[in-house]
């Protein structure tokens, strides 16, 4: 798919349960609750980046 998408799914999500992570050239820069704050972080320090965005759920989740 794509360097951010694959870092994702290599990534340890132990411990990031419901919580969001965002990923720049294939790398986490940030991890947390408040995604307004980490999103406007992430802006300015890559602002010609486009950021990869999730929120990591919980070991178990049915999806339908």
């Amino acid at each position: 798919m794509g360097k951010n998408f694959d870092a994702y799914i290599a990534l340890d999500k132990k411990g990031l349960e419901n919580k969001y992570v965002i990923i720049v050239n294939g790398e986490v820069v940030a991890k947390g609750e408040n995604i307004e704050e980490m999103l406007d972080r992430v802006r300015r320090e890559y602002p010609h980046e486009r950021p990869f965005i999730a929120k990591v759920p919980e070991e178990r989740v049915l999806v339908l």
